[in-house]
């Protein structure tokens, strides 16, 4: 199992120690991230991604309300994996709802239920299309559309940039948008590992809990880091709700679950401020997602290396795949 203990120093600061894989050996995404922490443009790295990650959320608040929770965005990340390895090695004809429905329940990281909702509320909002196999019309495919796919390019790109402020000679960003099959070979490497590993989140399922849980958690806790970094008030309420397209009573929820959470302290207006144990935790996060997509998005002089899904149908890619577990 993976061992978390937690050793707590002054100011609520809380340092994870003994941290290691299922094995027992060391968990090289852990170690990864504490290597990307120690860097000197790490800070720096830190506040890029709240103030991007802040300015995506604001620009997408429909699509984004409709990812709101963990599970929601698994069925979407899914859709993307399995049409990134359909439209490389495959005939690009689409995704079942078979394949995705196994993907999803087998862990327990979505119900039926809320693949079928997310499914229904993608396609009336523009980002799905559907068709019929053409081997077999009783089936019905779903495909991402062109608004989808460009929502997964900004959503990752934002990382990608990140990254790029410490990797600058990897260019990440420039081409997860310039490159297709970059992109799609992101898709299928990092969806395979999340189907296959423990996903990054397992990490720190408390913080997770939290932050990539609870409706307008991620967006509010970003917005209060980021004025924390640059040494200004936090935002109003009304302002995170107004930004994010929440209501006011949402905002509060979220304070008033991060305050009990010892994210939050609360001064005598009720306004937050982020506590020792929010900054360590919220920069850990940052360096284990950091960690987890440049293992999927590697150096221009590194191949592409794929594990693609048994059962996936084969074709011409040009890039080097190997099969991957049954799903």
């Amino acid at each position: 199992m993976r061992v978390h203990k937690r050793t707590r120093t002054g100011e609520g600061e809380i340092i994870h120690t003994n941290e290691t894989s299922a094995g027992g050996g060391a968990d090289a995404l852990l170690v990864e991230a504490a290597r990307l922490r120690g860097l000197p443009n790490f800070d720096a790295a830190v506040r890029h991604y709240s103030a991007t990650f802040v300015g995506f959320r604001e620009r997408t608040r429909l699509v984004s309300k409709l990812m709101a929770y963990q599970s929601r965005f698994r069925v979407v990340g899914y859709l993307l994996h399995l049409h990134a390895a359909n439209q490389l090695t495959g005939d690009g004809e689409g995704v079942s709802y078979g394949s995705l429905f196994e993907l999803c329940v087998r862990r327990g990281e979505a119900s039926p239920r809320v693949v079928k909702t997310m499914l229904a509320l993608l396609g009336l909002g523009g980002f799905l299309e559907t068709a019929r196999s053409a081997s077999d019309r009783r089936i019905k495919l779903y495909r991402p559309t062109a608004r989808l796919m460009d929502f997964g390019r900004s959503w990752f790109g934002h990382t990608a940039g990140t990254l790029d402020l410490i990797e600058p000679e990897a260019r990440r960003r420039e081409r997860l948008l310039a490159e297709p099959a970059f992109f799609l070979g992101f898709l299928v490497s990092a969806g395979q590992e999340h189907a296959d590993e423990p996903p990054p989140a397992d990490r720190m399922p408390e913080f997770i809990g939290f932050f990539g849980t609870m409706e307008g958690a991620g967006a509010v806790v970003s917005a209060i880091a980021l004025a924390d970094i640059d040494g200004v008030p936090a935002p109003s309420r009304a302002r995170l709700a107004r930004q994010f397209g929440l209501s006011k009573t949402q905002v509060a929820r979220v304070i008033e679950a991060g305050a009990g959470l010892g994210y939050f302290e609360l001064d005598a207006a009720a306004v937050p401020s982020p506590t020792g144990r929010l900054r360590q935790d919220y920069r850990r996060w940052i360096s284990i997602e950091l960690a987890f997509c440049a293992r999927h998005l590697p150096m221009p002089e590194q191949p592409v290396r794929l594990a693609i899904p048994k059962g996936a149908p084969r074709g011409e890619s040009g890039l080097q795949g190997e099969a991957g577990p049954a799903i």
